[in-house]
């Protein structure tokens, strides 16, 4: 009986969560290589679950993969894959989960002396130019 043509693990324009066990390949690989070694597995290991040609990591997975140093990548890290299909290539995006995306940091409030401080650069500013005014007032009469 010929062998069956496998179907696609995860259908074109699916979007999926993915938990990727990096823990695999710890103990396989030197301690100064773990973090690029983790950024391929989860390469390979996105290809291999949604069949795709091409996968193109998020800055945001490279960062959590990188976070704690060169040594110690993480031991699973979840992700949201995102399948397209383009010019006939299938393409696997990877990304965090929304909960996961890094936080914006707030705008950090002024306190009072920081205000008192920009309200005197102000005033000086605008010192000089009405010194210079009737300086030049003088010099015509």
């Amino acid at each position: 009986m010929p062998r069956q043509k496998s179907k696609p693990g995860i259908k074109t324009g699916e979007e999926v969560m993915i938990t990727v066990p990096l823990r695999k390949i710890k103990k396989k690989v030197p301690r100064w290589k773990r973090a690029p070694r983790a950024a391929k597995f989860l390469k390979e290991f996105v290809a291999k679950q949604a069949k795709a040609e091409r996968v193109i990591i998020g800055p945001e997975v490279n960062e959590k993969i990188w976070k704690r140093g060169i040594e110690k990548p993480p031991s699973r890290i979840r992700v949201h894959v995102r399948v397209e299909e383009e010019e006939g290539a299938r393409i696997a995006y990877v990304n965090l989960p929304p909960e996961e995306m890094p936080k914006k940091p707030r705008e950090k409030k002024k306190t009072r002396k920081e205000e008192k401080v920009e309200r005197i650069e102000e005033i000086e500013t605008e010192k000089p130019e009405e010194s210079e005014e009737p300086a030049e007032e003088k010099q015509e009469e």
